[in-house]
């Protein structure tokens, strides 16, 4: 994948990774991908190692993949501050991500690589930032038939209910923080993130990459990020989302709680969304797309796009 560096609108600037735009026309109907990484990585995430990347998915099916760096990662400028009272960090990220990042993607890429449609990937705490925008989307779609940029899908994974408040417990004393930015140190997060007590979900190269990958997270969004926000979720923006929804959970994700009630309660504010798909992925960790498991989740991912760009270009939402 190939760096960009993207001018928005507000004079923010967004960067990420790409794949090169086709020599020909791809199909039609053909969704662009945009992936979004949790909090402590970049877009280097969806392109760790030959194994666990989305380009040679991009290449095969020849569907287009984009991965940015979320604001205040890598290049990519902050979200503005003060965050309003009536507001926290990861809705005005949402807010940003629906107004700014889209429309710029939409604007910049989409004739470029010959799309229909948009299809966003969020793993982890972009998993907020993603439903802010597909509400926000939906929202826009009722108010005016101008839209800045064709959502046909998001795909969810990282992000649940419940918390494993042990996990927090045992991470909180290695946090080191400078200023609004905390780091997470290579030790504690190969024990989250890949649950490294497990021998056999995780390539050994991945945690030879732990390093290069790793990056510090805002303050902001850890904050934002528990049971006590759920709610905000689950009535301010889920029931409004109406694109389709794919959620995943990995099965041995040290994060959240997984299993079959946390799994209900997450989709089941979609009620309005046209088509809503749930699993959990037994044999990987929090970080799917860095498991071993990575290989049949992004065929799902780029599977399931095409699907929703092929529905989104016959109008059936």
């Amino acid at each position: 994948m190939e760096s960009f560096s993207l001018s928005l609108a507000n004079n923010a600037i967004l960067t990420g990774l790409r794949t090169p735009a086709p020599s020909d026309t791809p199909p039609k109907d053909t969704p662009l991908i945009v992936a979004i990484h949790g909090g402590s990585y970049s877009a280097s995430y969806y392109d760790a190692t030959p194994q666990n990347s989305g380009a040679s998915y991009s290449t095969f099916l020849r569907v287009p993949f984009l991965a940015i760096d979320r604001p205040g990662y890598r290049g990519s400028t902050a979200v503005r501050s003060p965050i309003p009272e009536d507001s926290s960090y990861l809705q005005e990220e949402g807010k940003y991500f629906h107004h700014q990042v889209l429309p710029a993607i939409w604007n910049a890429y989409g004739a470029d690589y010959g799309v229909s449609s948009i299809v966003v990937l969020a793993h982890s705490l972009s998993v907020p930032m993603a439903i802010v925008a597909a509400a926000l989307h939906a929202n826009n779609a009722t108010t005016t038939k101008e839209q800045a940029y064709p959502l046909a899908g998001i795909i969810l994974s990282g992000y649940g209910t419940s918390l494993n408040h042990d996990t927090m417990s045992r991470m909180q004393p290695f946090f080191k923080l400078q200023g609004d930015r905390l780091q997470v140190p290579a030790e504690i997060k190969d024990d989250v993130m890949l649950n490294k007590a497990l021998p056999g979900l995780t390539d050994p190269e991945i945690f030879e990459k732990t390093e290069e990958l790793n990056t510090d997270l805002g303050l902001a969004e850890l904050v934002d990020s528990n049971e006590d926000t759920w709610g905000v979720w689950r009535h301010r923006y889920m029931p409004f989302v109406r694109c389709p929804v794919l959620y995943n959970l990995a099965g041995e994700d040290n994060l959240w709680k997984v299993n079959a009630e946390t799994l209900r309660d997450f989709v089941a504010p979609f009620h309005t969304s046209v088509r809503v798909e749930s699993g959990i992925v037994p044999g990987a960790a929090h970080s799917m797309e860095l498991s071993r498991c990575s290989r049949g989740w992004y065929a799902r991912v780029f599977g399931w796009a095409v699907e929703c760009g092929v529905g989104h270009g016959l109008g059936k939402f």
